[in-house]
């Protein structure tokens, strides 16, 4: 019989999805506080190392959106003009997270990764990672969130909390990665739109080219490529050892459930 590591020694890593922790088609930009009560709760009894990277939301894909960030043409100098409209919601959000999570007894840090990430060309080249590290193994909760970073080539670029998450679980070898989004996993048709649409419960080796035709680009205003890009940036950790499942951050009892290791409804990924 296999022996399960203990809790405390795992480190965990969740993307909060933009559209559950925040209004995505509110303007101007405002916090789900009903949703990010829910999750403050569904965290409470993890004893582990655990890390949480938030979506942009409305909060950073408008001001992204309104500065052009989406359109390959836009001109350098507009884009690093959008830097502090774009950072200054990502700290207010960022800010009533650590708010909330703060009120629920849960310790945690902010760390933007403006300050610790350079791209190039939209791709990260270096990733600051010792203050992560030592505030995990403090045992205080990490908030990370999707953010503009300087690029070496376009002068500024949105770095998503997708490819935040893949990459430090990957870096710091994490033993699970949990995408909450605001459906129950990866679905043959669109959910929002198709009642009947079936869940996907396992992406391997044998339907995955499948799933990535089928997935989509997000419903409301999003600059980093909306599911399929999520699925990608899943897809790069294959053969890694990480548990990874995309699951519903709107539904009680699932995130609580993936921390302690039960089964719950979500898609897992085994590539």
């Amino acid at each position: 019989m296999t022996k399960q590591m203990p809790q405390a020694k795992k480190l965990i890593i969740v993307k909060l999805g933009g559209s559950v922790i925040t209004h995505k088609s509110s303007v101007p930009p405002k916090v789900n506080i009903a949703n990010l009560t829910l999750i403050a709760k569904e965290i409470k009894d993890y004893t582990g190392k655990l890390i949480l990277v938030l979506g942009g939301g409305a909060h950073g894909h408008q001001a992204a959106h309104s500065y052009g960030y989406s359109d390959v043409s836009t001109d350098k100098r507009q884009l690093i003009r959008g830097i502090p409209h774009i950072r200054h919601n990502m700290s207010i959000l960022s800010l009533e997270v650590e708010s909330i999570l703060k009120a629920n007894n849960l310790q945690s840090v902010i760390l933007s990764p403006f300050s610790l990430v350079l791209l190039n060309d939209r791709i990260i080249e270096s990733f600051a990672i010792t203050s992560i590290q030592r505030t995990i193994d403090s045992g205080i909760i990490v908030i990370l969130h999707g953010d503009v970073c300087f690029d070496n080539i376009l002068g500024a670029s949105i770095l998503s909390g997708d490819t935040i998450a893949a990459y430090l679980a990957k870096r710091l070898k994490a033993n699970a990665l949990y995408m909450g989004t605001d459906v129950d996993g990866i679905f043959e048709g669109d959910p929002h739109l198709d009642s009947s649409a079936k869940l996907v419960p396992l992406i391997d080796q044998s339907n995955k080219e499948q799933i990535l035709r089928m997935a989509g680009p997000s419903s409301a205003t999003d600059v980093t490529g909306g599911m399929t890009k999520k699925l990608q940036e899943l897809f790069w950790l294959s053969n890694s050892g990480i548990d990874i499942a995309i699951f519903n951050l709107q539904k009680k009892d699932v995130l609580s459930g993936l921390l302690r290791g039960r089964k719950v409804l979500c898609t897992r990924i085994a590539i």
